[in-house]
């Protein structure tokens, strides 16, 4: 989901399964009123996981070469500027070259030797969650690739800044002793390379990577491969993707709804990973790993141009939530959170998102032959969170440990079996 900001007052957060595992509940007996999102989050957080996406590549800038053309303009300033139609002054002369070529930057300047190289990688984030112990992934499409077009933008917003201003500067300094570079003359020569810069660049060597950011279980953070297995078309089409990691077991997943679990009015919770937290410098990573759930009503069911229905929830999401799994009150998933209404048209829309309905989800799944698997890890961790939520710390911490050894690399279950050992 392109990133964008989106007031974060008013929003009823939940408890996460990381907070409760760090020792806020810590009064026994627990209260026996348990919250919805307190409950939800703790057994949803260790299936939903932070993917990133990346494309490496040399971006290529052959430098420029003024042509004929662009030599003649000066004849042409000074005649100009002696029939009285421009300032005579030498820099005002510049100023109109500059603004006459950027006008038709092809006629003016070509490729040259030699070519600027700078190795680049395009980046971004997303959310994902498990659908079978042995590793399916469902995500959004715009999560796992990114059109030429904008893949071209994000490589010159990262790598052009240097070379055009190589270029300003190399040109201020060939006029130098005819006119004394101001910043307006600067802003022009900016305006002219930066055409020529944009056009000429050319990037190769592309590579993309699909990756999944995970706790391994003993403190430490991994990054493992994904692969692509599905995928639909972006939104308003339907934003679905199907990723798998190869070599898992016993992974924790979630269950999933139907269509009419929810309906208008009912509320619904979004989990996943969003940026502003991602990428906080204040927060240290282990801290940024664990996911975010917000809340709110769903609000209407809407049809996109393309066809596709999506459900459109009053509840917060962020760059960075796009792939993420959203929740009935049950902790059934009933779609998958594509975007926020700023991102479909612009405008300033707090707190409203759209979701993809789970009965998308469940046809594209069908159709890539993958049935979506309840793992026997996250059948015994919500049993072993139901008795530590109802205070039984003796059933609670040895199926604990039972999901321990199913799946050594759980986010959460260590620091429970910590907490509830501290509390004989």
């Amino acid at each position: 989901m392109r990133s964008r900001r989106v007031p974060a007052t008013a929003i009823a957060m939940a408890l996460s399964a990381a907070t409760l595992a760090q020792g806020i509940a810590h009064a026994d007996p627990r209260p026996r009123d348990i919250a919805v999102g307190t409950r939800l989050a703790a057994r949803t957080n260790p299936a939903v996981q932070l993917i990133g996406m990346s494309y490496s590549g040399t971006v290529m800038v052959p430098s420029p070469v003024p042509t004929a053309a662009f030599t003649a303009l000066f004849a042409k300033a000074e005649k100009h500027a002696k029939a009285g139609r421009i300032p005579a002054d030498h820099q005002s002369q510049i100023k109109w070259v500059l603004r006459t070529a950027s006008r038709n930057v092809g006629k003016y300047l070509v490729p040259g030797k030699p070519a600027r190289k700078a190795a680049t990688e395009v980046s971004s984030i997303c959310t994902g969650w498990w659908i079978t112990p042995d590793g399916y992934m469902v995500s959004g499409a715009h999560c796992v690739a990114t059109d030429n077009t904008l893949l071209r933008q994000r490589f010159a917003e990262l790598a052009l800044p240097k070379v055009i201003e190589a270029d300003v500067r190399g040109f201020l300094k060939s006029v130098a002793e005819f006119a004394q570079p101001d910043d307006g003359m600067a802003k022009l020569a900016r305006t002219l390379f930066t055409a020529y810069d944009l056009k000429a660049m050319r990037v190769t060597g592309v590579r993309k990577r699909l990756a999944v950011k995970m706790h391994d279980g003993k403190g430490r953070i991994s990054v493992r491969a994904l692969g692509l297995v599905a995928k639909g078309s972006d939104y308003p089409g339907v934003d679905f993707a199907l990723l798998r990691m190869k070599g898992a077991r016993n992974l924790p997943t979630l269950s999933l709804g139907r269509d009419g679990d929810v309906r208008v009015g009912d509320h619904l919770y979004i989990s996943g990973f969003p940026g502003i937290t991602v990428f906080n410098a204040t927060l240290d990573e282990r801290s940024r790993m664990y996911p975010s759930l917000t809340e709110g009503a769903y609000n209407v069911k809407r049809t996109t141009v393309s066809g596709v229905p999506y459900l459109q929830a009053q509840a917060p999401s962020y760059g960075g939530n796009s792939g993420g799994p959203v929740f009935s009150k049950e902790g059934k998933v009933v779609g998958t959170l594509i975007a926020g209404a700023r991102q479909v048209d612009g405008a300033d829309t707090e707190n409203a998102s759209f979701v993809l309905p789970v009965g998308v989800i469940r046809k594209r799944l069908a159709a890539a032959g993958v049935t979506p698997v309840m793992s026997e890890t996250s059948k015994v961790y919500d049993a072993a969170l139901d008795d530590y939520f109802a205070g039984r710390n003796s059933r609670a911490l040895e199926r604990f440990h039972r999901v321990r050894e199913l799946y050594p690399a759980h986010p959460y279950v260590g620091a429970f079996i910590t907490e509830l050992k501290s509390s004989r």
